[in-house]
């Protein structure tokens, strides 16, 4: 029977490699994020400059890369027991003060991290009869990003006119006011997440990175 190389490690010594490397992310992200950290850089450790990204923390794209232990999937795994000397990347977390003095960095599109306040708002533009029950939560705001309020709901409704021929017009509901728009009529929308929505991310985050919370498996 062919004995393993003695040199070459097992599966479990692999895994408590993993693991051990993976405690030390996480000391080290939950440290940062202890310290007031907002923000994130991933691809922090690559050449070209257009690699790394500027995400707020709850950002779901960065979501993943804050779950050290899947990111060491079998492929990952099988180098390491290669090479004990292989890391993956880890974001930097930090926090909003030092995120304004970062250079040759690009800001997510998906969570718009606008760290200086003055970064213009993700707007998505659609015809007013083309907004849906989903876009609900959402910002209504003008051609300029101006906030119109929360969509609360939104109707396609035809009023009669003095001359007795009917109109279709939408009606738009928000939390500061009713509008009114004919069915092509372009409406802007922030392109960003609803509150539900950022409120269940952060929870998460804090769930994967607040004091006390484990990821060894």
């Amino acid at each position: 029977m062919e004995r393993p190389d003695p040199e070459q490690p097992t599966a479990s010594d692999t895994d408590a490699m993993v693991n051990r490397i993976v405690a030390g992310e996480l000391e080290s992200l939950r440290q940062a994020f202890g310290d007031g950290a907002e923000f994130a850089v991933a691809g922090a450790d690559a050449s070209k400059d257009r690699e790394r990204v500027l995400h707020r923390l709850e950002c779901p794209v960065l979501e993943p890369h804050l779950d050290r232990h899947s990111r060491w999937d079998d492929r990952h795994r099988s180098r390491l027991a290669g090479d004990p000397d292989f890391r993956l990347p880890v974001p930097v977390l930090m926090t909003r003060e030092s995120a304004q003095h970062l250079d040759g960095v690009r800001s997510c599109k998906i969570c718009w991290p606008n760290v200086h306040g003055t970064d213009p708002k993700p707007l998505r533009q659609l015809q007013a009869k083309g907004l849906r029950p989903h876009h609900v939560g959402h910002m209504l705001s003008s051609e300029d990003g101006a906030s119109l309020g929360t969509i609360i709901r939104s109707a396609l409704q035809r009023e009669p006119i003095f001359d007795g021929r009917p109109r279709d017009e939408v009606e738009v509901v928000t939390s500061w006011r009713t509008l009114y728009y004919a069915p092509t009529e372009p409406v802007y929308i922030w392109d960003l997440p609803t509150d539900d929505v950022a409120i269940e991310r952060k929870i998460r985050l804090f769930q994967l990175l607040g004091s006390g919370l484990t990821q060894i498996n």
